[in-house]
């Protein structure tokens, strides 16, 4: 049976233009220390809340439903970026990070309620629990590390800024030969939509 193209989604809290900028200043600022990365554009920067990969049009239309679900039930709430850091640890970093200082809990509330949400639409629970960061980078070259180590002991504990959350996007990831290009298909403000009266 067909089901017509499929589409790589993924829902995301995004970053506002001024904190985008905190951060491309920070990465500007570990550029000058030495650090040789190629970082991820600032229009693609986000908090992935939940990533679903490939699914059908009609996949599409009941993760829309879940997000609209999981905001009604979120009130909007401050998010601060603190601290750089890497996985899977600060000597060997593969991926570089922002972490959370404000937030981190409403974020996870956040993934729980959209997990219970996604979950009345059959789809799969995730099976590990949320972890807030922002993805700076990743590191596929190991001779890159020593300067990067380095950096990151100086940028440990940097203050980055911070922003209001107020909704949930519904995003769709195209992937492109010089890297990915990110659409929103739906944006859902936090709070109870607005009924009118029976």
């Amino acid at each position: 049976m067909n089901h017509g193209p499929l589409h790589r989604i993924f829902i995301a809290v995004e970053l506002d233009p001024a904190l985008r900028g905190a951060v491309s200043e920070l990465e500007g600022r570990l550029t000058e220390a030495g650090v040789r990365l190629r970082w991820i554009p600032a229009e693609n920067l986000h908090f992935t809340v939940r990533f679903l990969g490939e699914i059908t049009p009609a996949q599409v239309a009941q993760v829309k439903l879940a997000a609209r679900a999981a905001a009604a039930e979120t009130v909007p709430f401050r998010l601060t970026l603190h601290g750089v850091g890497a996985f899977p640890s600060l000597q060997q970093p593969r991926v570089v990070w922002i972490g959370v200082r404000e937030g981190g809990e409403e974020l996870a509330a956040l993934s729980g309620r959209l997990d219970d949400a996604l979950a009345g639409h059959r789809f799969p629970r995730e099976n590990r629990p949320y972890e807030a960061h922002l993805t700076l980078a990743r590191v596929r070259d190991r001779r890159l590390w020593r300067e990067l180590v380095r950096a990151l002991e100086v940028f440990h504990d940097a203050t980055v800024g911070g922003q209001e959350v107020r909704s949930l996007s519904v995003m769709e990831s195209h992937l492109r030969p010089g890297g990915a290009r990110y659409v929103k298909v739906e944006e859902v403000t936090f709070g109870p939509t607005l009924k009118s009266p029976a």
